[in-house]
């Protein structure tokens, strides 16, 4: 059963830690108040330096304006030539991809509350320990969001429905509908088989390099190219490899910061945290963005006795951009060959 109340040394940590909080901003204890950019964006530095790496692969971008033009991947193809100058004059090439598609952040809020039985585990902690335990809890609440939204957010609702879709479906686009919008080219939906002679592909690394081929020819052998590949996808793979392998390293198999990748067509093969089922994308991670509206986050912590717990709003206006939609190729629908039953 939670805590009804807070021990009394685990109110006097809470109150030091909440009025610490809003000192540093400056503001009335129990105020709304904005999150400074600076802090803003060390919120998820501070994330990647606790564990979630993916974010380190991508780009989160801070951006000045709600709307405007997306950022660009440095990934502009050839930009050596030679020019007649008798006749023509130099031209420079941009060395960022320039999309007509911009950008527009929406209105997110991450709430979340912790109860009284949580907090008062801390309360034999220093006042430095006790602020980085909450904080911890409140970053990853945020930023695992953010990735699980990136993957599979399709729409955006004036109300979300965290029922009928658990992976924030309507909280707003993410990269994959994305280029669904603006790249249809980009994605296979139509589904397909591997693993066996009679399935549309023979194996894994036949799926990742179709999916490398959607990249135009200028792309396409960029070393940076990586494969993003779902769990279930790499399943058997990860199995058949232990068996015919045991502890030993192979070159085709190495763990690396709890991820275990793999190389499939010549990539880099990795399983982010939140990707879909059945799914393949190659493309370059930098290539995947999130953008935040300077100044955009706001906060307000609120001591909720009636409740047993601490609430925490937070909104900020975000986007999930695909800075090059030449530059990915998606394939969905991929299941395991399953041969018939001959009766």
């Amino acid at each position: 059963m939670a805590t009804k109340s807070l021990s009394v040394q685990g109110r006097t940590q809470l109150k030091a830690y909440l009025n610490n909080v809003y000192a540093s901003v400056g503001a009335a204890l129990g105020e709304q108040f904005d999150v400074t950019p600076s802090v803003q964006q060390r919120l998820y530095e501070k994330a990647v330096e606790h564990g979630a790496w993916f974010l380190g692969m991508i780009n989160v971008a801070v951006v000045t304006e709600i709307k405007g033009e997306k950022v660009g991947l440095m990934v502009a193809g050839l930009i050596t030539k030679r020019t007649n100058t008798n006749t023509t004059d130099r031209q420079t090439s941009s060395v960022v991809s320039e999309d007509s598609k911009g950008y527009e952040c929406q209105f997110t809020e991450t709430d979340v509350h912790i109860n009284y039985a949580k907090l008062d585990q801390w309360r034999n902690r220093t006042p430095q320990q006790y602020g980085d335990l909450y904080s911890a809890l409140y970053r990853k609440a945020m930023v695992d969001d953010r990735v699980r939204i990136g993957w599979h957010g399709v729409s955006i609702a004036t109300t979300t429905n965290k029922a009928t879709y658990p992976n924030g479906e309507d909280v707003n686009k993410g990269w994959i509908q994305k280029v669904r919008e603006e790249a249809p080219a980009q994605i296979d939906e139509e589904g397909l088989t591997f693993g066996h002679a009679d399935a549309d592909m023979r194996n894994l690394d036949v799926v990742v390099e179709s999916a490398k081929q959607m990249i135009p020819e200028h792309l396409r052998d960029d070393s940076e190219l990586v494969a993003f590949i779902s769990s279930d996808l790499m399943s058997d793979y990860r199995l058949e490899s232990l068996a015919a392998n045991g502890d030993k390293a192979t070159e085709k198999t190495q763990v690396n910061d709890n991820r275990v990748t793999g190389i499939f067509a010549g990539l880099k093969a990795i399983t982010p945290p939140f990707f879909p089922s059945g799914t393949v994308i190659v493309t370059y991670p930098e290539n995947l963005s999130i953008y935040l509206q300077e100044g955009s986050l706001r906060r307000h912590i609120k001591d909720e006795p009636k409740r047993s717990r601490v609430e925490d709003y937070n909104s900020e206006n975000v986007d999930y951009i695909v800075e090059e939609t030449d530059a990915i190729g998606i394939i969905k629908g991929i299941t395991k060959y399953v041969p018939p039953v001959t009766p």
